[in-house]
């Protein structure tokens, strides 16, 4: 399987003749065989100002993250479903990932109680979805960093290949075992890359509160804690030397006042790193993410229902991400700010403040400080045809939501 599914502008009309195709034969199938059939799609679109120090400013306009989703289920010959989704997705403008990026191509079939999934779909690398526009906002400290990667694309740190299995108890609790492939970009160029290997495996247990459910407005949401091994040989390390990084993910979310006008809720996650022995120093993106790490990262989000759907979110956030073994002492840290008012059926007017600071080695590579700010607007719709199913996870659900 391709590590990297890419399409340039000649193809888009293609993609959406092949969305037109899938309809059709839906609506003339007989009804016995009929699947149902799903389109959704989050439109993400900001004037952005960066300020990054050393008279570097820019201004630009910035739909990264919009994307396109398809899906199918079907009812299969026994108490199981399956699922096929394929996802297209605008990745950030100076990637190496071309105009269009496959993020989710994968199929899926469930019971009550055992998920398996494979295909490309998002890597295992974070526990808690938190309000940020975008949600490579705050990557350095909300994911596993991918030790095999550039550090250039965002992408490689959030999507991959997966094989991935879920035991769900009580309807509440997830117990999955994951098998995962990170893009390796820093040794193989991404247009010609066609291996699949297993390089990452790990375990979580979560517990969730149905999504169906939410409007209960528990005061525990979501509590989860998850391990990662990524393995490093000698293609990555040098000849005769192979190593494993570890991290460890724990992470909650509360609703501190549950009410269903007047919400609010605290994420919290933090992630440690166990990183390559001997890393004294950063001398290239991809140590980042070879060196022994901690981070923390925390929300705290107001949200205001009328008419049982939302009217404004106003969101803080910040986070801290240490790396003890350098030789130079070597730290960074965020905050964030963001609004978004809903005036529309799933149109938002929204706007975002971050600010970064860096110290030692962290800042000759990124630089010591950083500042964006962002105002634009946000869509979101999902459309369903043949309606057949009551689902755990919507389309809409496999993208990152500001308003979760």
């Amino acid at each position: 399987m391709s590590d990297r599914l890419r399409c340039g502008p000649r193809n888009i009309v293609g993609i959406v003749g092949c969305a037109g195709v899938l309809l059709c034969v839906a609506s003339m199938a007989g009804a016995q065989v009929t699947p149902e059939f799903s389109v959704a799609t989050r439109g993400v679109f900001s004037a952005s100002y960066e300020d990054r120090g050393a008279a570097d400013h820019s201004a630009v306009s910035d739909f990264s993250d919009t994307a396109l989703l398809l899906g199918l289920q079907q009812k299969l010959y026994s108490s199981w479903r399956s699922r096929f989704v394929v996802g297209m997705q605008f990745p950030d403008a100076d990637s190496e990932l071309g105009q269009i990026f496959y993020h989710q191509v994968f199929v899926q079939v469930e019971d009550l109680r055992n998920v398996l999934k494979f295909g490309r779909s998002r890597l295992r690398g974070s526990l808690v979805e938190f309000p940020t526009l975008r949600d490579d906002d705050a990557l350095a400290f909300t994911e596993v960093l991918n030790p095999f990667a550039t550090g250039r694309n965002t992408e490689d740190s959030q999507f991959g290949n997966v094989l991935e299995y879920s035991r769900i108890l009580a309807q509440r609790v997830w117990v999955t075992a994951h098998g995962e492939h990170y893009a390796e970009s820093a040794f193989v160029d991404p247009a010609t890359q066609e291996e699949f290997r297993l390089n990452s495996i790990g375990g979580s247990v979560e517990y969730r509160v149905p999504e169906t459910q939410l409007w209960n407005r528990n005061v525990v949401q979501r509590l989860g804690l998850s391990v990662n091994t990524l393995f490093l040989d000698q293609e990555h390390l040098g000849p005769g030397r192979e190593e494993s990084v570890t991290s460890a993910i724990a992470g909650f979310v509360l609703n501190l006042h549950p009410d269903p006008v007047n919400l609010v809720d605290l994420r919290l996650q933090s992630v440690y790193n166990t990183g390559l022995g001997g890393m004294k120093t950063l001398t290239e993106a991809v140590d980042l993410a070879r060196a022994r790490s901690t981070s923390v990262f925390l929300s705290l989000r107001y949200l205001k229902r009328t008419l049982e759907r939302p009217a404004y979110q106003v969101a803080v956030a910040g986070g801290f991400k240490n790396y003890p073994d350098l030789s130079v002492d070597s730290s960074q840290w965020q905050v964030l700010g963001n609004v978004a008012w809903r005036i529309g059926e799933g149109f938002d007017l929204v706007g975002q403040a971050l600010y970064e600071e860096r110290k030692g080695d962290v800042a000759k590579l990124l630089g010591d400080q950083e500042f964006q700010l962002q105002v634009g607007f946000v869509y979101g719709f999902q459309r369903v045809f043949n309606s057949q199913f009551s689902d755990r996870e919507s389309l809409l659900n496999l993208e990152h939501g500001y308003i979760p």
